[in-house]
């Protein structure tokens, strides 16, 4: 088997209303409409998904929308700040987070001509809600998820509720996960990279490409490019403890070194100039 995938489609789900606060340790209470994105990888075993969304439960529950609002005033939220957002715009104002129509994931994967059914391999970098909304649809048709163990544990724990952006009904069915223990090979030029500190057990991406070379997906462990310009690290520690915060901080610089060692593209999480840079041509990025 060869060691790089065949080619990579970016996703775009919807997107989310936070403030920068919530995205860079220190920063303000701006509000940002931040994108909800995942990526999916031809390889030689499949295609291969990382990172889900959020799902169409999510996006209409009322909870969920005060848990939004809850950790805007909690970062000091200014409600009269301009709001600031690129295209695509949000369909629905006055909420705080959108979704493409119908089953986000679904609709996303059917505009580069996929189906759910089409995967061989699901990846959920972490529980949040803003990236495991895609689980209950993959559940059903029989693709394994993969995460990390520390990560899935946290969520199970009880610990963490909606107000820390976990929602249980994401994960309560029958998921044939796939556990993992830190770096893995998830298929053919396809890795998860382990990055704790935004939560217990964040995970980030690495995918190889014979043209384009490789890239480095941070999720949320940059959200924006100035995380990695200024070497900030994310605003938001699920764990809640100091070594939650060290550990975001090695993770960022982890990175950022790899950055340099690979000669990779290292791309945010949540930065919407940045993911309509790299929007695929047509046929993928190779």
């Amino acid at each position: 088997m060869t060691s790089q995938a065949r080619r990579m489609y970016s996703l775009q789900y919807g997107a989310e209303r936070v403030t920068k606060g919530l995205s860079m340790r220190g920063g303000s209470g701006v509000l940002y409409w931040e994108p909800l994105t995942g990526v999916v990888v031809e390889t030689e075993t499949g295609w291969v998904l990382l990172d889900t969304g959020m799902g169409r439960a999510a996006l209409e529950d009322e909870a969920n929308q005060r848990a939004y609002a809850a950790a805007a005033d909690a970062y000091g939220a200014d409600p009269a700040e301009t709001e600031w957002h690129l295209y695509p715009a949000p369909p629905v104002t006055g909420r705080w987070n959108w979704g493409l129509p119908g089953d986000p994931l679904e609709r996303a994967l059917a505009g580069v001509g996929l189906r759910p059914g089409d995967l061989s391999l699901a990846c959920v970098s972490h529980m949040h809600l803003d990236h495991s909304g895609g689980v209950p649809t993959l559940a059903a048709a029989g693709v394994p998820v993969a995460i990390q163990r520390a990560e899935l544990e946290f969520a199970r724990s009880g610990v963490p509720t909606l107000d820390d952006g976990y929602r249980r009904q994401d994960w309560e069915h029958e998921v044939a996960w796939r556990l993992l223990d830190g770096d893995a090979e998830l298929a053919p030029g396809v890795w998860a990279v382990a990055t704790p500190g935004h939560t217990p057990g964040h995970m980030s991406y690495r995918v190889d490409l014979p043209e384009t070379g490789t890239w480095l997906f941070a999720m949320d462990a940059a959200d924006l490019a100035q995380n990695f310009h200024d070497r900030v690290p994310c605003g938001s520690c699920a764990g809640g403890t100091p070594a939650d915060e060290k550990a975001a901080e090695d993770s960022l610089e982890r990175l950022l070194g790899e950055a340099r060692r690979l000669r990779a593209r290292l791309i945010p999480g949540h930065d919407q100039i940045v993911h309509n840079a790299i929007r695929h041509p047509a046929g993928g990025h190779r």
